[in-house]
């Protein structure tokens, strides 16, 4: 009977669990606010569904082995990049903010309940530490700006085993010297402790000192063990999961059988170590483990939460409600503005942060195994632990959770549309554009299956993660959070396709772009698979990928006047007024910085689009003159058409600008203009030329701002050089269209 009583428990708090989870999901609020009222709800002292207490001892190992898993996943989510970027605030936050907490809770619980000095010090341990599981899905619905989600990122991340740590400590101390009772410390630590002996505090010390440097030094080996096997491929790929939870869960349980509760520091060492390491399917694992901590979040939720005792919270009364009030609205301020002193982050920030903090499944896995301890123990107060730590959970994660969004807004802490990029795809010129989006200031993700690209891509200190765009979930990784703007851009056109459906599904405010090739959509009958703006059309992706294996495959920064390269074939990403686009906005005028692809294979870099080049009916030069000076009028205004033709007409008298083979290069200056502009003519019937009597059938008109004469005889240069190659000028003048037109001027 208590074997069925515990299958039954067991199965029915996991399905409840996951059930909890769904309506979280569905109701769009915090997972640990439905699971901890679910909890509550299906638990002995209202539905009497969910029997804790028939797990009896196991409860204990079940939550200090979940909590040892969800601490190794926690350390396998490492982002150094992210860390680097916020590590003066994080570290104050590790340190005096620690310090904060822990010493003015005390006082706190001190003055509000007059416990022993001793038991107030425990009690403010457990709420050192803040929910990384609950800061996560927080951040990604109300889209906080980029540092102030790093630093709530990394703080949830690095002050849990801290936070853990300090906890076990005051534990140890307290039953030690305050109780009187020297707990057994695994199979190396009662063999130190009879080794010395001494007093209760030298046991303490001894305790201390052993579950640092085993859950250390066990955490490192251990760690550095599995990032070998990993990184040697010994493991084969459809084991590769199973193998890194059975080696975590060796690893916890081996440092606690050697010293009693190391275990937790133990595997956060080993996890941060592995997520340190550029270790390879690291993604692959931590999508599995994310998924493996969700089902242990919601299967411990829903126990513990069955667990308490709800005649305790009334119990303690006003005062409890004073105590949570002070730690949320005394406490946190005073940690952040201590711990930022003279930081970067200004009042606005500083303020949000200090409404921010809210405690999860550690800090309630830890409360619990405590006060299960202490009652053995006959502490009286041991009930206490849970009722207040749960009562911080219930007041950070339901209130400050639900305000979040409001709070941020009247800060201004919020972005107002995601800016980050995502491409799918690392070869070597997804990298180049994610390098140029990156240096203008804004986050970049790349994925790729491919490991060598992946690792190439972080080399370039690039974020890149080696996973499967159709499969990953960018709610569970942090690097995905703040996403504005998708690229589909691997070389599959058909896969491009359905990754833009994929994730316009999952970002649905976000700006989704794809690649395929000029005749790709050709034949698609499903308008549904047709998603995404379709960007670098004429771009050949395999040619210049193959180019790239001959070192050929470069790109250009311009900063430029970028109305000159609207719908330009070249143009992969403009930065025009603060705003990044994988093209040139069709409203943009003035300075912008551009992103091109340099010419490679003898092709020639204009400042022209496919739009300044037409086929003339002309029957006389000055006619074709007219015609071409058009085109550009209609994008430049200012430019005067009539007196532009009379110069060049009057040059041609003058001095033929005739190249030879049929081609043509007039060129003037105006003052109406900041750029070089070049439009390109072809003439049905060719034009004879007068000073030779050649026939003209193709024509370079080149105009430039009077103050830049070096760069207008810089393009004649490029011009002349460029069509006086024979298998050039064949390609120019037998061109069928003016796309294939421009594609041999930009290929060659």
């Amino acid at each position: 009977m208590d074997s069925h009583h515990l299958i039954t428990t067991f199965a029915t708090a996991t399905a409840l669990g996951v059930f909890f989870l769904v309506i979280a999901w569905r109701l769009k609020v915090s997972a640990i606010v439905v699971l901890l009222i679910g909890g509550i709800l299906t638990g002995p002292e209202v539905l009497d569904i969910v029997h804790p207490k028939d797990l009896g001892h196991g409860l204990n190992a079940l939550i200090s082995l979940a909590v040892g898993l969800i601490l190794f996943e926690g350390g396998l989510t490492l982002d150094v990049k992210g860390f680097r970027q916020v590590s003066k605030e994080i570290w104050g936050v590790l340190t005096y903010g620690i310090a904060v907490t822990w010493l003015t809770s005390t006082l706190l619980i001190k003055l509000v309940f007059d416990f022993p000095w001793p038991f107030c010090l425990f009690a403010a341990s457990l709420i050192i530490v803040t929910g990384p599981t609950v800061i996560g899905p927080l951040l990604q619905r109300i889209g906080v700006k980029k540092n102030i989600h790093h630093i709530l990122h990394w703080e949830g991340v690095l002050i849990d085993p801290i936070g853990v740590f300090i906890a076990l400590l005051c534990y140890e101390w307290f039953v030690s010297v305050y109780l009187h009772d020297s707990a057994q410390g695994g199979m190396l630590g009662t063999y130190v402790l009879n080794l010395f002996g001494g007093s209760s505090d030298t046991i303490s010390i001894l305790n201390f000192a052993l579950r640092f440097i085993v859950g250390m030094v066990l955490g490192l080996v251990g760690g550095g063990a599995l990032y070998q096997v990993l990184k040697r491929k010994w493991v084969p790929e459809e084991y590769l999961n199973i193998f890194v939870l059975a080696t975590a869960m060796i690893i916890f349980s081996l440092s606690d059988s050697l010293v009693t509760e190391s275990g937790l520091l133990a595997v956060t060492v080993a996890g941060l170590l592995v997520g340190y390491k550029d270790t390879p399917e690291l993604d692959r694992i931590i999508e599995y483990k994310v998924e493996l901590k969700d089902l242990l979040i919601s299967l411990l939720f829903v126990l513990l939460a069955a667990n308490l005792e709800l005649k305790k919270f009334i119990n303690y009364g006003w005062e409890l409600l004073i105590v949570v009030g002070g730690v949320m609205f005394i406490v946190r301020p005073l940690n952040i503005f201590i711990s930022t002193y003279k930081s970067s982050l200004n009042l606005r920030e500083k303020l949000f942060l200090s409404w921010i903090a809210p405690r999860g499944i550690v800090a309630a896995s830890m409360a619990s195994i405590c006060a299960f301890h202490l009652g053995n123990l006959n502490f009286e107060e041991a009930g206490f632990l849970e009722t207040f730590t749960y009562s911080i959970i219930a007041g950070t994660v339901i209130f400050q959770g639900f305000t979040a969004k409001f709070v941020g807004k009247a800060l201004g802490v919020l972005e107002p549309k995601p800016k980050g990029w995502v491409i799918v795809g690392a070869h070597k010129l997804a990298r180049l554009i994610a390098q140029f989006i990156q240096e203008s200031g804004t986050s970049v993700v790349l994925i790729d299956t491919n490991p060598r690209e992946v690792k190439l891509a972080r080399r370039e200190g690039l974020i890149a993660i080696n996973e499967n765009a159709m499969q990953i979930d960018p709610e569970h990784n942090p690097n995905l959070y703040g996403v504005g703007h998708f690229v589909a851009f691997t070389e599959n056109e058909d896969l491009n396709r359905l990754l833009c459906q994929r994730w316009e599904d999952l970002l649905k405010k976000a700006s989704i772009y794809r690649w395929v090739s000029e005749q790709a959509d050709m034949g698609v009958v499903n308008a549904r698979l047709l998603v995404g703006r379709v960007v670098w059309q004429s771009l050949q992706l395999r040619a210049a990928l193959a180019q790239e294996e001959r070192e050929e495959l470069k790109v250009r920064r311009l900063s430029t006047n970028v109305q000159a390269y609207k719908d330009a074939d070249n143009v992969l990403m403009c930065l025009y007024e603060g705003e990044l686009y994988p093209y040139v906005p069709a409203d943009a005028e003035g300075q912008g910085l551009l992103l091109t692809l340099a010419p490679v294979s003898g092709g020639l870099e204009i400042p022209s689009n496919r739009k300044w080049t037409l086929t003339s009916e002309a029957d006389s030069l000055e006619a074709l003159y007219s015609d071409m000076l058009s085109i550009l009028v209609k994008e430049y205004p200012k430019l005067d058409h009539d007196r532009l033709l009379r110069e060049l007409v009057l040059r041609e008298e003058e001095f033929s600008s005739l190249l030879g083979h049929g081609i043509s290069l007039p060129h003037t200056y105006s003052n109406d203009i900041d750029t070089t502009l070049v439009v390109i003519a072809r003439v049905r019937q060719p034009i004879s030329c007068k000073h030779s009597g050649s026939d003209i059938s193709l024509v370079f008109m080149l105009l430039s701002p009077e103050d830049q004469p070096v760069d207008h005889l810089n393009q004649i240069s490029q011009i002349a050089k460029f069509v006086m190659r024979e298998e050039t000028r064949v390609a120019l003048l037998e061109a069928e269209s003016d796309k294939a037109l421009m594609q041999v001027i930009m290929h060659g």
